[in-house]
């Protein structure tokens, strides 16, 4: 058979058989093109194969996550139930593997992701004023020899401004 009649192969001409050998040999360590060539199938017909054999959605996420924590689980009694056996150096290894399973437990069930939010406000910085506007406040009080308002103060003008007497 050739690549041309793969291709005209529909889905339902696979048989379940041909999809689960499929997967063993890409589970064997085999390279998808060699699996392609042996049993003659296209990139598409593989890489559906592997869409219907590992499917990556929602459900299967979740799947996996449950699967996982079950099996971490079974890790984390036995090699508990082992820590506790006797107190010698092997003891402590297997309390170092117990800590480890269950800080990835938590991390995958996501349960040591961060509780509170350190919510810090910096006040605003004050803003100096720009050299230009120094420089224009320095001219104008040059300009009209006084301080607006006697208070010490001089006039502020925006660049834009230019006469800063008119209402």
């Amino acid at each position: 058979m050739t690549d041309s009649t793969a291709i005209e192969q529909s889905d339902e001409t696979l048989p379940e058989q041909c999809e689960e050998a499929v997967a063993t040999a890409l589970l064997s360590g085999r390279s998808v093109n060699t699996v392609r060539r042996e049993f003659n199938l296209t990139l598409d017909q593989i890489d559906r194969i592997i869409a219907r054999t590992w499917p990556v959605d929602q459900r299967a996420r979740v799947r996996m996550i449950m699967t996982d924590l079950g099996k971490l689980d079974q890790l984390i009694s036995e090699f508990h139930r082992r820590s506790l056996a006797s107190q010698d150096a092997t003891a402590a290894a297997y309390a170092t593997v117990v800590i480890r399973a269950l800080e990835r437990k938590h991390d995958i069930a996501g349960m040591s992701a961060a509780t509170q939010i350190d919510l810090t406000i910096t006040p605003t910085p004050t803003r100096e004023p720009s050299s230009y506007q120094k420089i224009t406040e320095v001219l104008l009080s040059l300009k009209h020899g006084r301080p607006n308002g006697g208070d010490g103060t001089v006039p502020s003008v925006a660049p834009d401004d230019p006469d800063p007497e008119q209402p």
